[in-house]
C-alpha cells in the first residue's frame, strides 16, 4: 500500500491524552487482562486492563500496565498487588463484555467487584485472590517486579499456575482461539477476533 499523504507529529508537540488516544488506536487488538487482587483486609477486586502483554516464557512473566488515579493515588488493583505480591489474569470471553465494562467502574475500595458483576470466584492453588468461575483462561500471578519508566506503574508478574478449561482445548491439549473467543479492545471499543484466518505459505 503506497502511502503518500502522510501526517506525522512529534510526540513532543502532542498533550498526553492525545499520545495516549493515538497509542490506543494503533495498537490493536489489545487483549484484557481481567485481573482479580485481593486487599490487605481480604475484599476481592476484580478489573480489566488492556495494556497487557507477555514479557518471558522462561520463567513465565506477563506485565500489566497501570495508570494512576487522577489523584495521583494507585489504583486498586495495583495498591493490592504492591501490598500483597499476588494477583490472577482472567482472560475475558467475548460473551462477558458486559461484566467486564461493569468492573471497569471506578468504585470504593471496599466494594468487592466480584458481586458487583455477578461472577463467580473460586480458589487458587498458590495465590489469595480468587480466580474467575467465567474465565477459560486463569495465571496465578506472584509479583516479580515493578518499574515506572513513564507515567504507568509495569507490574512484571510470574506465573506460578495456569487453569485451563478443558472446552477450550484441542484433542492435544492446545488452546483453540475459536473456541476461546477471547475478548480484545481497540481504541475505544471492544473487540473479538473471529472469524480466524491462516494466510497461504
Amino acid at each position: 500500500m503506497d502511502c503518500l499523504d502522510v501526517t506525522v507529529i512529534d510526540a513532543a508537540e502532542l498533550s498526553a491524552r492525545k499520545a495516549f488516544g493515538l497509542l490506543k488506536a494503533a495498537v490493536v487488538p489489545r487483549p484484557i487482562a481481567w485481573t482479580s487482587t485481593m486487599s490487605p483486609d481480604g475484599v476481592a477486586n476484580l478489573a480489566p486492563f488492556s495494556f497487557f502483554t507477555v514479557v518471558s516464557s522462561q520463567p513465565p512473566l506477563v506485565l500489566l500496565s497501570l495508570e494512576y488515579l487522577a489523584t495521583g493515588r494507585l489504583k486498586d488493583s495495583a495498591a493490592n498487588i504492591e501490598a500483597t505480591g499476588e494477583f490472577v489474569v482472567n482472560i475475558a470471553p467475548a460473551a462477558m463484555a458486559s461484566a467486564v465494562e461493569l468492573t471497569s467502574v471506578q468504585v470504593d475500595a471496599s466494594v468487592d467487584e466480584f458481586e458487583l458483576a455477578s461472577v463467580t470466584p473460586l480458589p487458587c492453588r498458590h495465590v489469595r485472590p480468587p480466580r474467575l468461575a467465567e474465565s477459560p483462561i486463569s495465571l496465578e500471578c506472584r509479583l516479580h517486579s515493578t518499574v515506572q519508566p513513564g507515567s504507568d506503574r509495569l507490574v512484571i508478574g510470574e506465573v506460578v499456575a495456569f487453569h485451563l478449561d478443558r472446552r477450550v482445548l484441542d484433542a492435544d491439549g492446545r488452546v483453540e482461539i475459536a473456541r476461546l473467543d477471547p475478548l480484545a479492545r481497540t481504541a475505544a471499543h471492544f473487540a473479538r477476533l473471529q472469524p480466524l484466518f491462516q494466510e497461504e505459505l
